[in-house]
């Protein structure tokens, strides 16, 4: 008996209302006498959830905890020399919203702006440079997406994501270097005002001393005359 051939691949679907990807499983019947039944088991992209799916024909979801990514399942009968085509469309999930890299964009600005007139000034400036140059790669990938292919596609938004963990670990850095240097000036500043304060009670205090003293001799001169 010859074995049956299974296959799948991903391809691009794009319309006005939405951008999708389309899982396309194909199985083909090389026998010329022979009709096979097969098992169809495809694991979908790690990231895809049942809620992500559009449509998936007449083929059911299940979940692997081993593999622990979902996939799509059913069994057909094929006749010999027959080619059965299943189309699962999926919602194009791998994108980074120009949103949130605008976010992480205007965080890095107000966390790079504290270190302005500090000893740190031009280490933060080169942090702050490295940070921008990851967020446009970002947006270079993710702007040119519909034009690679899906598995391309995939990877690239896979590898963004690293490039947006590598600018939230940047930023946690920056913020913590920020809090060393910040701090200080702070407790510099409080120790002078704190100076100024014990300073002026001090004064006052004499003040009052030597007030409460001529009074309390003026007081004895006019009880002696």
């Amino acid at each position: 008996m010859r074995r049956l051939f299974l296959s799948f691949c991903l391809v691009f679907l794009v319309t006005p209302a939405w951008a999708g990807v389309t899982l396309r499983v194909i199985a083909v019947n090389p026998s010329e006498e022979l009709t096979q039944t097969v098992p169809i088991k495809v694991y979908l992209p790690v990231e895809v959830k049942p809620e992500d799916v559009i449509n998936k024909n007449d083929l059911e979801i299940a979940y692997d905890t081993q593999q622990g990514s979902y996939y799509v399942f059913g069994e057909y009968q094929i006749k010999p020399k027959e080619m059965l085509e299943k189309e699962v469309e999926i919602k194009d999930i791998w994108v980074i919203e120009d949103v949130q890299i605008a976010a992480l964009r205007k965080e890095a600005r107000d966390v790079f702006r504290g270190f302005e007139k500090t000893a740190y000034a031009e280490r933060a400036a080169a942090m702050h440079t490295g940070v921008e140059k990851k967020l446009q790669e970002i947006e270079g990938m993710m702007k040119f997406a519909a034009a690679s292919n899906p598995a391309q596609h995939i990877s690239d938004y896979r590898y963004c994501l690293s490039l947006v963990a590598a600018v939230r670990s940047d930023l946690v850095a920056a913020k913590t270097l920020l809090a060393e240097v910040a701090p200080a000036g702070a407790a510099k500043l409080s120790w002078k005002i704190i100076v100024f304060i014990i300073g002026f009670l001090a004064i006052l205090s004499v003040g009052f001393f030597l007030i409460w003293q001529y009074q309390a001799k003026m007081e004895k001169g006019l009880n002696q005359s």
